[in-house]
């Protein structure tokens, strides 16, 4: 597929699409790039700072580089999306100084490293290599300023598909006229990720239904107001609910969010693939997260083995994009896909 048609996926040429279960888009795989001959006897330190503890995305991590014989030392940090908890872990990395800190999530990432324009030494994390997965849009959020030059200390991943391309999915599925969305006000990506929303759905036609999650009194998103968000969506006449990459909607809140859709009969869209797996959404464009740990990990041994700087390793995504449809949740909704998405669609029957 030539990489500028592959943004601009159409119903048609969506539904012939048969190779594997997948959508190619542009970027690198895991085997560009020389390797380095061979493994130094060092033990590499490693401090991972999770948003939600590990998943498939750092078992992946860890395989690939245990697969290149490397020997690793892990220290492992979960915020568990408290982000007062990460001063506290940068003055720890501050004081063991790791060979390499693993970020995931934009709102962690940023904290650790700064803007690319405005990151101060006192502050953030300058010094030492950082590779994050999980960020959405790092130009947008400002971490680097160049995709294929970041520039600085940082490299990494990035897991979802293009808007548009995100866009021609729902409307292979099913044509419609009415995307809802829930999202957190205080991630930086989520906002991204609506403005990316608006600018894709006005020119075709459709019409975006957002509903912003209410904050506490310190400012931080109410779990316990995410059903009432969503009902107020699907009263408004939403066709389907767009599950942005937003880390307190799309992981914390997963289960509530994809239950809460059922019971309101409103079909999903996930752009990360374990809500579709393991919360019975309906339908997801996703990368495979430990397909995406993997790919961070040679980013890493770039840095680790090949004695690359962060600042010259593109950021990038997988080639790889995969349509996965939850057949129960189909089936209980009875919404169904035409045949052609499901020849070559990976289907959940659990």
């Amino acid at each position: 597929m030539h990489s500028d048609d592959s943004f601009r996926l159409d119903r048609r040429r969506l539904l012939k699409l048969a190779a594997a279960g997948s959508l190619a888009l542009p970027g690198a795989s895991l085997a560009g790039g020389a390797l380095a001959a061979t493994v130094p006897d060092k033990t590499f330190r490693i401090t991972m700072v999770l948003g939600r503890g590990e998943s498939d995305n750092e078992f992946g991590f860890k395989d690939y580089l245990a697969r290149r014989g490397m020997k690793t030392e892990f220290t492992i940090r979960n915020t568990g999306g408290d982000m007062s908890k990460l001063p506290a872990i940068m003055e720890e990395i501050k004081d063991t100084k790791p060979d390499l800190i693993y970020s995931w999530g934009t709102p962690q990432t940023r904290a650790l490293v700064g803007p690319y324009d405005g990151a101060d030494p006192r502050q953030h994390i300058t010094d030492i290599p950082v590779v994050f997965t999980f960020v959405a849009a790092p130009l947008d959020a400002r971490i680097v300023p160049d995709l294929a030059k970041p520039g600085r200390n940082v490299t990494g991943t990035i897991h979802i598909a293009p808007i548009a391309v995100q866009i021609n999915t729902i409307l292979a599925y099913r044509p419609l006229k009415r995307i809802g969305v829930v999202y957190n006000p205080k991630e930086r990506n989520s906002i991204l990720t609506l403005e990316g929303l608006r600018a894709e759905c006005g020119p075709r036609g459709l019409e975006l239904i957002e509903e912003a999650v209410p904050l506490d009194g310190r400012g931080e998103p109410i779990s316990a107001a995410v059903p009432d968000a969503l009902a107020r969506v699907a009263a408004r006449g939403a066709e389907i609910l767009y599950i942005g990459p937003d880390t307190f909607i799309a992981f914390h809140n997963r289960t509530v969010v994809a239950a809460e859709a059922l019971r309101h009969r409103l079909p999903t869209f996930s752009v990360t693939e374990l809500i579709v797996r393991t919360d019975k959404a309906m339908l997801a464009l996703a990368s495979s997260a430990y397909g995406i740990g993997r790919f961070t990990a040679f980013k890493a041994a770039q840095i680790l083995l090949d004695g690359v700087s962060p600042s010259a390793i593109p950021v990038e995504t997988l080639k790889r994009f995969s349509v996965i449809i939850n057949m129960p949740t189909v089936r209980a909704l009875e919404y169904y896909p035409p045949i052609g998405l499901l020849n070559f669609a990976e289907i959940i029957e659990t």
